[in-house]
């Protein structure tokens, strides 16, 4: 027999593609041999990235596909390698949950499934719990709340406002807000498909929705040593300017890989960043804002260019396990909330769409671990705004111990005999049986 061979495929988007490859690193040290699928777009963006650490190896191998749903191509890629792989032939496809049309072509196939949700495990179960919201009048058949209320998906889950679902939240795109039903409702195909259900998240973190649906088997956070997926090539320089600062210090500011700025607010941000008189770390990249040489307030990057630092990307896991690190302002994707909760690192909260408002209010509410911002009513976030949520969250020591208990018990989690370790040497496990 030859080794357990695990066809990971993900959705083309960064914060999906980094978990779903940082669980493939995983499973490959346990000596899995793993076939990495993208789209071409994604794997044209990774590969450019990080030339050296998506070079194939004998254990993982970057394939890619055209874009779009392509099932007929999947079972195509499945049985070249199945011809040509001796005894290591696929034994397991393991994609987004939102690749439903991925795990039918397994079931098909008669091959194990496994799926690696990349967000929170309530989300999970707010998308299972589709059908019973469409029956109970909550939501209409696209999804939409029939009106403006709060819910409980169980008496211990914390309550979710309708108009916060993570499908619509946040999001005047009525294609987008198509789009993430859609996905949605995709989830809700791959859960029941699926022989494991995996979860980067932490039975810590959200112990109600494991109780209310134990199948799904949280596993994180995933950590690897050489974090691969990036779509975007990460200034390390910034880690020597990290050591020259004093510890606690600095603030760390990246909203993600997809989140835009208008002018106005873009600056509005830059002038809170001055006022505060404090070091930074502010990623900006270079789709950040229209016109981005011309964006920043004039004098500005010549006036804080002694204590402040601007990248277009960041190698962020890095920068958050530095002893200087004080906070990070965040858009709240989930990668970026568990990687800032691994190291004990309070955050400020500016959620744009789908699940970054649900993780906003588990940050600031449930676990208290951070704050977030008013807007205006122009709907602007001002900068005097910025600086007083900037100056309450580092001058209120309630917000650190908060998460430096966190920190402790995630840690204590992925260490041989914690529940996320146990949770993923059991899956490996899983897939090397006969």
């Amino acid at each position: 027999m030859g080794k357990a061979h695990v066809l990971a495929i993900c959705v083309p988007a960064q914060g999906h593609v980094i978990p779903l490859m940082e669980l493939s690193v995983s499973l490959a040290k346990h000596d899995i041999k793993i076939t990495f699928v993208n789209s071409e777009s994604a794997h044209k963006l990774v590969v450019n990235a990080s030339p050296a650490a998506t070079k194939d190896d004998d254990d993982i191998a970057l394939v890619s596909i055209p874009d779009g749903d392509h099932p007929e191509i999947l079972k195509q890629v499945i049985e070249n390698i199945n011809a040509t792989a001796g005894s290591d032939k696929i034994t397991c496809v393991l994609a987004d949950p939102g690749l439903s049309w991925a795990m039918e072509v397994a079931h098909e196939m008669k091959i194990r499934r496994a799926i690696l949700s990349p967000f929170a495990a309530t989300l999970l179960v707010l998308k299972s719990s589709i059908p019973k919201l469409i029956q109970d009048g909550i939501i209409r058949e696209d999804g939409t709340p029939t009106e403006k209320k709060t819910i409980q998906l169980s008496p211990t889950i914390p309550a979710i406002e309708t108009s916060h679902f993570s499908w619509i939240c946040y999001s005047n795109s009525e294609m987008l807000k198509f789009w993430l039903f859609e996905y949605a409702l995709r989830c809700n195909k791959s859960m029941k498909l699926a022989d494991k259900i995996l979860c980067n998240s932490n039975y810590n973190l959200e112990p109600a929705a494991f109780e209310m649906n134990p199948k799904i088997l949280p596993i994180g956070p995933l950590l690897t040593s050489n974090r691969t997926g990036n779509f975007w090539a990460e200034d390390s320089s910034c880690l020597k300017w990290l050591d020259q600062q004093a510890t606690k210090s600095v603030i760390y500011v990246a909203f993600g890989s997809l989140t835009t700025f208008d002018q106005a607010q873009f600056q509005e941000f830059a002038m809170s960043l001055e006022l505060c008189n404090r070091p930074f770390i502010w990623v900006v990249r270079p789709d950040f804002v229209e016109k981005l040489s011309e964006a920043y307030p004039e004098g500005f990057e010549e006036r804080v260019g002694g204590r402040g630092l601007i990248i277009s990307w960041a190698p962020q896991r890095k920068v958050l396990e530095h002893s200087s690190i004080a906070c990070f302002v965040t858009h709240c994707g989930w990668n970026s909330t568990m990687e800032s909760l691994i190291n004990g690192v309070p955050l400020l909260c500016w959620p744009f769409v789908s699940e970054q408002v649900h993780n906003c209010n588990y940050i600031c509410n449930v676990w208290k671990v951070g704050s977030g911002f008013n807007r205006d009513k122009g709907g602007l976030i001002a900068r005097q705004e910025i600086q007083n949520k900037l100056e309450e969250l580092l001058g209120n020591e309630k917000y650190r111990a908060n998460a430096l208990d966190i920190k402790e018990k995630l840690r204590n989690s992925i260490k041989q005999g914690g529940c996320s370790s146990s949770n993923f040497i059991s899956f490996v496990e899983w897939l090397k049986e006969d």
